[in-house]
């Protein structure tokens, strides 16, 4: 906890010298503060009535820093800081509507000068009292930026104060188990106690709407361009000490925006997430809406996490030095017979199925980008309750079926004739599918291989018997869908819903797979640990049930229909809807169908995301379009595969330019760009969020996850030029 003080009164310059240097007292009379009843023996609650700042900064950018020279202390890493902005909105529990009570406002600091944050957020109460002098002030504050990481350093004695009440999630600041406390001195006798949390909206944001932009959108805030022309907004952007000098009202107007959407944003998640756990209060992440909402609902159908997971509750008493007495804690391990298993199981634990089919110039055609319908949801539906107890041995292969909660280590080996074997195999470069090797893989992709007339030879395999009629997720899925379905795309309900959906699959693997992450708080690097749903058997399951659908459409379309490429839940092909019709024929195509009628009332097993003419393409995950679809249709396919383009190129613009990098391209080929320094760097070295240059080779050759046959010269118009490029199509690797 960082406990800070601070005035009463603050004056600061609220406009630039060149239209008047105009500056405003803030004092806000303490007879407006309510603070909350004490009760020492009550425990910790949310607060009914919050005072919500958003908060953001503007700074003139530094040219890109060398990282090694800002960690020996050769170099300062800091930006110009042009402006604080803040919004501040009082919101009770009880007023569903919300307060129309906003005031926005702007600090301009001294050349050369920062604010403190304690002053910041003084100043910003202040500024709003003020507006509204018949409001109660709440003592219980949010502090709501978008990207804190970019905003914090930006305050006086950023090292000092991030390290007390801060942490750090997926690379920003927030406050998790520590928070400051604020004093605000109204005179020599009397004081007035603030609880301050920091919230990132990033962390709140679905995930195909983490910008600003996005969330403003959602809130009805339409985008502020600062220009038409793209890559003049960058320009303008990269030089805002120039804009705030020639069109003082615009960069003003551009300034408040994005405190004003962070905190319009918290107010609605705050109120979801009252409405749905009666808790008024700001969660730290999105994903944190699915955990609890499963339990909730194991726990009202009368099943208890622990036999859903299986696990066991075991208390332990110790002794706590610090707090001078014995505390019992309720830990909840794995079950024996689970326990035994989880290493195996998680050996059988894979991502997607990510492969580039044709490197080079691909044949025009009608080529369509299809996808499974919400995969991972799907198949996590499909999950019955497991009778963990009976977890058994088992040492026949057709005795499995597709599913099945099995798990097995086999030998494999396909027939020649099978254009993509369906089995995984993990090697230090990701997953490769093989026509022969060693697999450690679930039922469905098991029982799909026999069916395409593989050799199987049986290593170790075992099985937990499920009770389909009790499925575990489904009911909570349902639910999300059909939440998300009652309101238009894009709007904030429909976009919660489906993120709230898809999310969970994630948390039945967290920490599976050691991911080490940095520890803000004790400035080490710690081990990702597992959370609440972790479960192995279940990740297994829905990854393999997933590839097993795909791989059984794959092998079911004829060698007319081409496949371009495979990612994750989806294929780049030219099979016609008669070819479509047979593959979703088959049983695994049929039960996905079954599952998704059940959910959702329709059997749309895929659905077109994109349509173009003509592909090009070089490795997993990395290719472009050179001749796009229809106008009217999503008409551009493009995976960059890890090369770094500008935030503002998007669309035909950012596709041609990846074409032309991989026409042009030379041999050792190096790309300059810049990205943002480390989290690390900045705790340890007291820097600003600035950019650093990275030169990485252009990596845009073929990744060798299968064998090149039938290489060509291709040729192809392009942007007014002709190119020639080496192309050709694959067939399986024979073993890794």
């Amino acid at each position: 906890m960082r406990t800070l003080r601070t005035g009463n009164t603050h004056t600061f310059k609220i406009e630039p010298d060149h239209v008047g240097g105009r500056t405003q007292t803030a004092t806000f009379p303490k007879e407006q503060v309510v603070s909350p009843p004490a009760n020492k023996k009550k425990k910790k609650t949310a607060s009914d009535h919050y005072l919500l700042i958003g908060f953001d900064t503007e700074y003139q950018v530094i040219d890109p820093v060398d990282a090694p020279a800002v960690r020996a202390g050769e170099a300062e890493a800091k930006n110009e800081v042009l402006s604080y902005q803040f919004c501040v909105k009082r919101i009770s529990k009880n007023d569903e509507k919300g307060s129309p009570h906003k005031h926005s406002g702007i600090i301009i600091p001294e050349e050369g000068e920062r604010i403190a944050i304690e002053d910041f957020i003084a100043f910003a109460i202040g500024a709003w009292s003020k507006a509204f002098p018949n409001e109660t002030i709440p003592t219980n504050i949010y502090l709501v930026g978008h990207f804190t990481r970019a905003d914090l350093p930006a305050f006086a004695e950023f090292q000092d104060s991030v390290r007390n009440w801060t942490s750090n999630i997926r690379n920003t600041f927030i406050s998790v188990d520590h928070h400051m406390t604020l004093t605000v001195a109204f005179d020599a006798e009397s004081e007035t106690v603030f609880l301050v949390k920091l919230r990132d909206t990033m962390l709140l944001a679905p995930s195909n709407a983490k910008s600003l932009n996005h969330l403003g959108e959602i809130v009805g805030y339409q985008k502020l361009r600062l220009h038409d022309d793209p890559d003049e907004e960058l320009r303008i952007k990269e030089n805002m000490r120039e804009l705030i000098a020639t069109d003082w009202p615009q960069f003003r107007d551009y300034a408040l925006r994005d405190a004003e959407v962070c905190v319009e944003y918290a107010e609605r998640l705050i109120r979801q997430h009252a409405e749905l756990f009666d808790k008024f209060e700001l969660p730290i992440t999105l994903t944190a809406f699915g955990q609890p909402l499963v339990l909730a609902g194991w726990k009202s159908a009368g099943l208890s996490e622990t036999q859903v997971l299986g696990r066991e509750a075991i208390k332990s008493r110790r002794f706590i030095k610090k707090l001078g007495h014995y505390r019992t804690d309720i830990e909840q391990p794995y079950l024996d017979r689970v326990h035994w298993e989880e290493a195996f199981v998680t050996e059988t634990y894979h991502g997607g199925r990510n492969e580039q089919f044709m490197f080079g110039i691909a044949p025009e055609g009608d080529w369509r980008d299809l996808d499974l319908s919400s995969a991972y949801t799907t198949a996590m539906s499909m999950i019955g309750l497991p009778g963990w107890s009976k977890l058994e041995i088992f040492d026949d292969l057709a005795s499995i079926r597709f599913t099945d909660l099995a798990f097995a280590s086999v030998y494999f080996e396909f027939p020649d004739h099978i254009r993509f074997p369906t089995l995984p195999v993990r090697t230090q470069y990701g997953i490769v599918f093989p026509r022969k090797g060693l697999s450690n893989c679930g039922a469905p992709e098991l029982w799909l291989a026999r069916q395409l007339g593989a050799k199987l030879k049986l290593r170790r395999g075992i099985r937990v018997p499920v009770n389909h009629d009790v499925p575990i997720f489904k009911t909570f899925i349902q639910d999300c869908i059909k939440r998300r379905g009652q309101s238009p795309k894009g709007t904030f309900d429909n976009l919660f819903w489906k993120e709230v959906g898809n999310s969970t699959y994630g948390k039945t693997a967290q920490g599976l797979r050691k991911k080490r992450v940095y520890n803000l708080s004790q400035d080490e690097m710690q081990e990702l640990p597992e959370c609440k749903l972790t479960q192995p058997f279940f990740a297994s399951f829905t990854t393999s049930y997933t590839r097993a659908v795909l791989g059984e459409l794959l092998n079911s379309l004829p060698k007319e229909a081409q496949v371009f490429s495979v990612t994750t839940d989806g294929f780049l092909t030219t099979a016609t809807d008669t070819h479509l019709t047979k593959a979703l024929g088959k049983p695994l195509a049929q039960s996905f169908r079954t599952a998704r009628i059940e959910l959702v009332g329709d059997d749309n097993v895929v659905e077109t995301k994109h349509a173009i003419l003509q592909p090009i393409g070089w490795r997993t995950r990395g290719s472009a379009t050179l001749k796009p679809g229809p106008a009217d249709t999503n008409n551009i396919v493009l995976q960059k595969g890890g090369i770094k383009t500008s935030e503002l190129m998007e669309g035909e613009r950012e596709n041609r330019h990846i074409v032309e990098l991989f026409f042009n391209r030379t041999p050792d080929q190096k790309l300059v760009y810049t990205v943002g320094i480390g989290i690390k760097d900045m705790v340890r070295h007291d820097t600003d969020f600035v950019s650093r240059s990275v030169e990485k080779y252009l990596r845009m050759e073929f990744d060798w996850k299968r064998r090149p046959i039938d290489v060509r010269d291709e040729q192809v118009d392009f942007a007014g030029k002709t190119y020639r490029h080496l192309s050709f199509d694959t067939v399986p690797l024979e073993e890794v």
